[in-house]
């Protein structure tokens, strides 16, 4: 599979993530023609995406702001996120 990015991280993926905790997307690792339906749903490099439910191989429903989206499992292991820094967190970084 070919890549939206040069240096796709090797963190997260949404098949990693917790439930209900806002995270954003940062590459989506997928062939052309499947990236270009991910572009369809909304979801791109920057999204604030929180996965809501697991369901069985590794499947996954996303929220992405009031839309819930199903990804199956081989699609939520390509697409790379980070937590979301909210100013209000305690764990986002101080502006200086």
């Amino acid at each position: 599979m070919s890549s939206d990015s040069s240096n796709v991280s090797p963190g997260m993926t949404v098949e990693d993530c917790p439930l209900h905790v806002d995270m954003v997307i940062t590459a989506i690792d997928i062939d052309e023609r499947h990236r270009f339906r991910m572009l369809e749903l909304g979801l791109r490099r920057g999204t604030v995406i929180r996965v809501t439910q697991r369901s069985n191989f590794h499947g996954r429903v996303v929220a992405k702001g009031t839309e819930r989206i199903a990804l199956d499992g081989q699609t939520a292991a390509h697409i790379h996120v980070r937590r979301a820094e909210h100013p209000a967190s305690p764990t986002a970084p101080a502006n200086r």
